[in-house]
């Protein structure tokens, strides 16, 4: 994984010199260059929103998609992709769409620039190990992919897969419902039969090592233990099907929260959830509509900081 390079930002921000710094890259820049050359910024724009647009939409301007050279080296190629998807997020939406529509154009007449989207797009945007991963942009940039002639059939249907899983249960629709039977006494419930004004569903496997870490962090969160007495609901759902594994291991849970197991599998084998990591965490609110999707325990920590109590 590529770390970000600062001085994007400062190329971005900065009221002044921009352009200059970027038309010395351009012209000292050897014929196979051995660092991302960053695009001119012209120097009568000062407002830092205004940079930072045309950084993004003008971000591969000088990047040459037929030379392997500059695609294979990682501190020109993936270097400047991992700098690309850093900028994205702080951009307008339709400046963030043109400058992903930009470089798409830009790789799609060269087979080995598609294989380097593919590549990279995956490990940094939908990787959840990335800490740069991000469904919405993934989908934008793979999305016009499907319709190239020079993108395999194999990723296609990888592709189609993956933006069918990152259209379900996205933030601010309803997540889907699906029967469980709880514990101990193994009646039939479902998700929406679930009261609560606040429901944090984990989707987990004990069984799994990563899994086992988040459990912890979670049982130890003092933030959630109060946010539970304020009246959020934590449903955890074994998903793997071995109705002995999750007897034994159930009473192991905290008793605030409510244990349930998908007998069917349906979460996991349909998938009605994308359940590419685990555990999986969704944050709902009292309707059962989507907050965080697939989050982590600091993205809820963050948000209830930022939105204080439920009834808020």
């Amino acid at each position: 994984m590529r770390t970000i390079t600062l001085c994007i930002l400062a190329l971005a921000l900065a009221a002044c010199g921009g352009g200059t710094s970027g038309r010395k890259a351009a012209e000292t820049a050897p014929a196979k260059p051995t660092t991302f050359v960053f695009p001119e910024i012209p120097d009568l724009m000062t407002e830092p929103e205004q940079r930072l647009a045309y950084l993004v939409r003008h971000f591969w301007d000088e990047f040459d998609f037929s030379d392997s050279t500059s695609l294979t080296n990682p501190d020109v190629g993936e270097q400047g992709f991992a700098n690309f998807i850093a900028l994205l997020p702080q951009a307008l939406p339709g400046d963030a769409g043109a400058a992903l529509d930009s470089l798409v154009k830009r790789a799609a007449p060269h087979p080995a620039a598609l294989t380097f989207l593919l590549t990279n797009a995956e490990k940094y945007l939908y990787d959840p190990n990335s800490p740069y991963v991000n469904e919405e942009l993934y989908a934008t940039l793979v999305r016009p992919l499907l319709a190239l002639p020079s993108v395999g059939y194999a990723d296609k249907s990888r592709l189609t897969f993956r933006l069918d899983l990152i259209a379900k249960n996205r933030p601010g629709t309803p997540a889907t419902d699906f029967p469980f039977l709880l514990y101990p006494r193994e009646e039939p419930s479902s998700l929406h039969a679930t009261p609560a004004r606040e429901l944090l569903l984990v989707f987990y496997d004990p069984e799994c090592e990563h899994c086992q870490a988040t459990l912890q962090a979670l049982v130890a969160s003092e933030e959630l233990a109060a946010r539970i007495k304020d009246g959020l609901r934590v449903l955890a759902v074994y998903t793997e099907g071995n109705q002995e594994v999750w007897r034994e291991t159930a009473p192991l849970l905290p008793h605030t929260w409510t244990v349930a197991t998908d007998t069917a599998c349906a979460v996991k084998d349909t998938p009605l959830y994308d359940l590419k990591a685990m555990p999986s965490l969704y944050l709902l609110d009292a309707d059962k509509k989507v907050v965080l999707k697939d989050t982590s325990l600091p993205a809820l920590l963050q948000r209830w900081k930022e939105n204080g109590s439920i009834d808020n």
